[in-house]
């Protein structure tokens, strides 16, 4: 099917995604909160597989939209396990946070810290990023609309548009966990204490509540 006519360039196109990209990200949600928890525990590398894993299904789902998936993907969105699954995550994740001990500061010790699985990590950032319905409303909406609009671009159109918005991501949350990684080093243990358990608060409320909506939307529909 031939891609929606539009008004912008590509350049002025691949820019607008960027930008909406990067502003989408900045505001504070699960992913970011997770995100954030994990660098601040000084686990970059933990924090960078999270993000790794939310990559992967943006990608997939940027895929599949350019391949005419819409439809199908709204109502995967829609499946109350789907956001059961994410909620369940943000609780582990929260209850992870709320317990967090700093680590050592005696880089001697710091070696002996296990910092957890990368493919854990990895597969923690599919299901916060899967089971958040504002992640498959922005896809199925604004993300939608990028796709079809580069779509009048060709093969090339589709490539700078998947660029652009990985990019904006990319520029958000790389600086932010350079700035967490390293600011963590400067708190007292007491501080990091007290803003690491503040997200878990913040993440075990939104998986609670994910959890809460999932449930009451299964029983509606099957009961």
């Amino acid at each position: 099917m031939p891609g929606l006519a539009s008004p912008l360039s590509l350049p002025a196109l691949v820019a607008a995604a960027f930008f909406v990209s990067f502003a989408t990200v900045a505001v504070p949600g699960p992913i970011t909160l997770v995100a954030s928890r994990l660098a601040l525990a000084r686990h970059l590398a933990a924090a960078i597989w999270f993000l790794a894993g939310v990559t992967v299904l943006d990608v997939a789902l940027f895929t599949a939209l350019a391949s005419g998936a819409a439809p199908a993907l709204r109502e995967v969105g829609a499946i109350p396990f789907v956001e059961v699954l994410g909620g369940i995550a943000l609780l582990w994740g929260g209850w992870s946070s709320a317990r967090h001990v700093p680590q050592p500061r005696d880089p001697r010790l710091r070696a002996r810290v296990k910092e957890g699985s990368p493919l854990g990590h990895f597969l923690l950032g599919l299901a916060v990023a899967a089971g958040n319905p504002h992640y498959w409303i922005w896809w199925v909406t604004a993300g939608l609309a990028f796709v079809e609009a580069a779509r009048a671009h060709g093969a090339p159109g589709l490539a700078w548009m998947l660029g652009a918005l990985v990019g904006g991501v990319v520029a958000w949350y790389v600086p932010l966990l350079w700035a967490l990684s390293r600011g963590s080093a400067l708190l007292s243990p007491r501080a990091e204490t007290i803003v690491t358990r503040a997200m878990g608060v913040a993440l075990l409320v939104l998986g609670a509540g994910l959890v809460g909506v999932g449930t009451w939307r299964f029983y509606v529909a099957h009961f």
